[in-house]
């Protein structure tokens, strides 16, 4: 390498390639769990699962380790603090997605659903009666299994919830 960063034939190296799966930006706990959710012990991960997805812009293939539950004939992802993260992005419009859950493979296409829509309010009530203590950190009134929320009281908390709903095969 010369001054100019340059090898014995005058080229430049090529940059690095990007992360292939854009762990650079993975947490300590986040690479641990996807090691663990790749491995056969990953069939013991109850609702957590790797989502796998190609960015829009980058068209780097990253992997992340979600919180996921079985929805009508796929599955919802909420997205937990959407607005410190970025990923759930990608899915604004209908995008491909993989979820790596109990040690199958799931392939299909996730789709971003907000919570301060009608279909977001759905999800955000039937998310607060199976999740009684997130209700009461989003600030709801303690809820009896199956209550739900005034529509005021919940349209004020599912205001800034997201949703990923996966939908598999299409």
């Amino acid at each position: 390498m010369d001054s100019r960063g340059a090898d014995a034939t005058g080229q430049k190296p090529e940059p690095a390639p990007p992360s292939v799966r854009g762990e650079s930006r993975t947490t300590g706990f986040n690479r641990f769990m996807i090691r663990w959710l790749r491995s056969p012990l990953g069939i013991l991960s109850g609702g957590v699962a790797l989502v796998r997805y190609t960015g829009r812009r980058s068209g780097v293939v990253r992997e992340l380790p979600v919180q996921t539950r079985r929805y009508e004939n796929g599955y919802l992802i909420r997205v937990g603090r959407p607005g410190q993260k970025t990923w759930w992005r990608n899915f604004g419009e209908p995008w491909p997605i993989e979820l790596v859950r109990g040690g199958r493979v799931v392939r299909g296409v996730g789709t971003v659903v907000l919570g301060s829509g009608g279909r977001g309010q759905r999800l955000a009530a039937d998310y607060f009666t199976e999740h009684r203590g997130a209700a009461r950190r989003a600030g709801l009134p303690k809820l009896h299994k199956g209550e739900l929320p005034s529509p005021e009281a919940l349209a004020a908390a599912a205001r800034e919830m997201v949703f990923v709903v996966v939908t598999p095969g299409s």
